[in-house]
């Protein structure tokens, strides 16, 4: 997990505890183990003993002086009961792995279990069953701070954990239930009845007529008004949608975002797919890819007429690879006495998954919206009422905040030098790129990028270091540059890199399109290698096998410029996913290529003539 990631988690459960904690009473009591139950949560809560959660369906026993974290979802929950020293945290976890019994989960699935004990004494490791039946795993572990001191190899201080690891045997809820009970190694010694009170309690079931459980799953099942007061603005929400801004905690802002709060697997709506391919499958630690998605931003309230600054904000079309973009239809309208614009758009993002997004533009004395939503194509066919009503509903407020002001927008800014130099200290080179191009990665890129050729290129060998710059755009393009010492002929570099891609499965199942081009002129050589991806042969590749997907944020395509220049060797490298390969990025990138200085060399005065070199010779013979 990344450090942003967990600083994030780290300030939304701090102020998740303090925002619960202020309208949950908690009175620390000796606890006798019967418990006479008082309001909790709100007046409508009174004599409520447990809490769980109807859509992941689960419920457990609850201490009167309870401290309720959950996060939005309710997939993980933990409370704290200061009366029986004990932390308890319960996980709903989708069983993606198809596990049938808890033998599998013992044999393939010891991470599920092992990862709450390491650096702990584990006790024990066996199977148990509760009052209903239902069998369960269950680990028991002692972590002693190692400053403690051991009398009789027994530990005197520290904490003893209990985990269950739970398999859901309803088909509708198909997941794998993690209990952990963490309490005072002292108090536990005394109290075992109290952990094992709140351990036997857990059932794998919501009881709807139980009128003593307190539902923490988000159930707004109607639709609803969402008003941004700052910002002076308001939409329909449908039934679930939530905000995903964890940041603002849903207050008011610029720009926020909305998504159903439960997938369609997490509702019993559709089954889970068992088996994904490798190709389409996202980091565990990258933010969550929606099937559905809402954004309002306020832009600017620039008096900037309403069709330049429509014209200029609809350039982001122009980004995307032509191949997977269609402009559907865009209208005029008028909203109220407010100016309007709306475009749809079919965007294939992968072979399997083409989604339909609508752009609304507003105009309101001046103060500028943009509003966008999307949904996987196949959701929005079934279900194109909904979708209507939220776009339609958006409308500006009267009301904003009294510290409202002024916000620019960067199109009214003059024209400013859009390149910068880029210079390597180990090897003559320099060349021009635009300021658009950054040195540092921004967090987001994380989890969208991904290399598909494993074996790396090699780009110099010899008596130096070399050196790499690494450059990042939006959307996603990737720059980098490789120079160094290299005392072997271009020949011999080019054959070597070059054998790398004829091998890859790509160029022999001509599901890439590679070309290369050669320059020589005395004692300077330039190749040009392309690489991309032919996705009408993505698709046969794929034909007949429905799990089999490309995702065209994850295929890269490349064009390198490989120069050697006496001694020196260089790399340029443009690595765009597939979905926003366009001719605006090449051809900036072209002209970047056309800037480069290496010694003497001005590659703006060089007559490029290129002459196109048989891959075939390359090939590997015998193979």
């Amino acid at each position: 997990m990344s450090r942003k990631l967990k600083i994030v988690i780290c300030i939304f459960t701090i102020v998740a505890f303090v925002l619960t904690s202020s309208f949950i009473s908690a009175t620390a009591q000796e606890d006798s183990g019967v418990i006479d139950f008082y309001t909790v949560f709100s007046k409508d809560d009174v004599n409520k003993n447990r809490v769980g959660n109807s859509v992941y369906n689960w419920s457990i026993y609850m201490p009167q002086d309870a401290y309720i974290n959950k996060d939005p979802k309710g997939s993980y929950f933990s409370m704290s009961s200061n009366s029986y020293k004990a932390n308890i945290n319960v996980e709903a976890i989708l069983n993606k792995e198809g596990y049938t019994s808890l033998d599998e989960i013992l044999l393939y699935g010891q991470d599920l279990i092992s990862g709450y004990y390491s650096g702990s004494k584990l006790y024990s490791l066996k199977k148990g069953k509760n009052k209903q039946g239902q069998e369960y795993i269950e680990a028991t572990s002692v972590y002693t701070d190692s400053f403690y001191v051991f009398v009789d190899e027994e530990e005197s201080s520290g904490t003893f954990n209990l985990i269950r690891i739970y398999l859901s045997k309803n088909k509708r809820y198909n997941y794998i239930y993690r209990v952990t009970i963490s309490m005072d190694l002292n108090f536990y010694s005394q109290h075992k009845n109290l952990l094992y009170k709140i351990a036997d309690s857990f059932e794998t079931n919501f009881d709807r007529n139980n009128p003593n459980i307190k539902d923490l799953a988000d159930n707004v099942t109607s639709w609803r008004v969402h008003k941004n007061t700052s910002y002076g603005w308001q939409i329909d929400l449908p039934p679930y949608w939530k905000s995903t801004d964890i940041y603002n905690l849903e207050y008011n802002s610029a720009t926020q975002s909305f998504a159903p709060l439960y997938t369609d697997e997490e509702m019993g709506i559709s089954n889970q797919k068992q088996q994904q391919d490798a190709s389409s499958v996202v980091p565990s630690d990258s933010q969550q890819e929606y099937d559905e998605y809402l954004s309002v931003s306020f832009v600017t309230n620039s008096n900037i007429s309403f069709d330049k600054w429509v014209s200029q904000e609809i350039k982001s079309i122009e980004l995307y690879n032509k191949e997977l973009l269609k402009v559907i239809s865009s209208k005029s309208l008028n909203i109220g006495t407010s100016k309007a614009k709306i475009y749809d758009l079919r965007i294939r993002k992968s072979l399997n998954k083409t989604f339909v997004e609508k752009r609304l533009y507003v105009d309101s004395n001046n103060n500028k919206y943009v509003v966008r939503l999307y949904a996987a194509e196949e959701k929005y066919n079934k279900d194109k009422q909904k979708y209507e009503r939220i776009i339609n509903s958006f409308k500006v407020l009267p009301a904003k905040s009294r510290y409202f002001d002024s916000i620019l927008w960067s199109g009214d800014l003059k024209p400013q030098n859009t390149l910068k130099t880029i210079k390597l200290n180990k090897a003559p080179f320099e060349m021009k790129i635009s300021k658009d191009y950054k040195t540092n990665l921004p967090y987001y890129y994380y989890s969208y990028f991904s290399q598909i050729i494993s074996s790396s290129i090699p780009s110099a060998q010899g008596i130096s270091d070399i050196e790499t710059v690494m450059l990042y755009n939006t959307p996603y393009s990737i720059l980098t540059i490789n120079g160094g010492i290299n005392v072997d002929p271009a020949e011999k570099i080019i054959k070597n890199t070059m054998q790398t891609w004829v091998e890859s499965n790509e160029y022999k199942s001509k599901t890439a399109n590679m070309n290369l081009l050669k320059y020589v002129d005395k004692n300077l050589s330039i190749y040009k290698f392309t690489y991309i991806y032919n996705i009408s042969k993505l698709s046969e590749l794929a034909k007949g096998n429905p799990n089999r997907d490309f995702n065209f944020m994850n295929l890269q395509n490349r064009i390198i410029y490989m120069i050697k220049y006496n001694q020196y060797y260089y790399t340029i490298d443009l690595s765009i996913p597939v979905l926003y390969y366009n001719n605006y990025t090449v051809f900036d990138f072209e002209n970047f290529v056309k800037s480069i200085k290496i010694d003497r060399i001005d590659f703006s005065k060089l007559k490029l003539r290129f002459v196109k070199e048989d891959l075939k010779k390359f090939e590997i013979k015998g193979k």
